[in-house]
């Protein structure tokens, strides 16, 4: 991977980041934060964990996240709870 590509990767990470923070993040007044409220670290972690599917990654590269991408994130940062509730 070239530094073109990895700014590339950072650069759509960060637009998800935004993107998720407009749907469930009460410090941006998303949408469904009142239910949800997830961190900036779940949101990263979940998106991070979203990238590690090689076809993922490369279609949020060609289009950016949608509403797809975005319910699978959210649904892995809720697993991850459900994990760690029962830890």
């Amino acid at each position: 991977m070239n530094l073109n590509e990895m700014m590339k990767i950072a650069e759509r990470g960060h637009e998800f980041i935004d993107y998720m923070n407009m749907f469930y993040s009460i410090e941006h007044d998303g949408v469904y934060a009142e239910e949800m409220d997830f961190s900036h670290e779940e949101i990263v972690d979940g998106i991070n964990e979203y990238f590690k599917n090689p076809e993922y990654l490369k279609d949020v590269m060609k289009y950016g996240a949608d509403t797809v991408d975005r319910e699978r994130v959210r649904d892995i940062i809720l697993n991850k709870r459900k994990e760690l509730a029962h830890v």
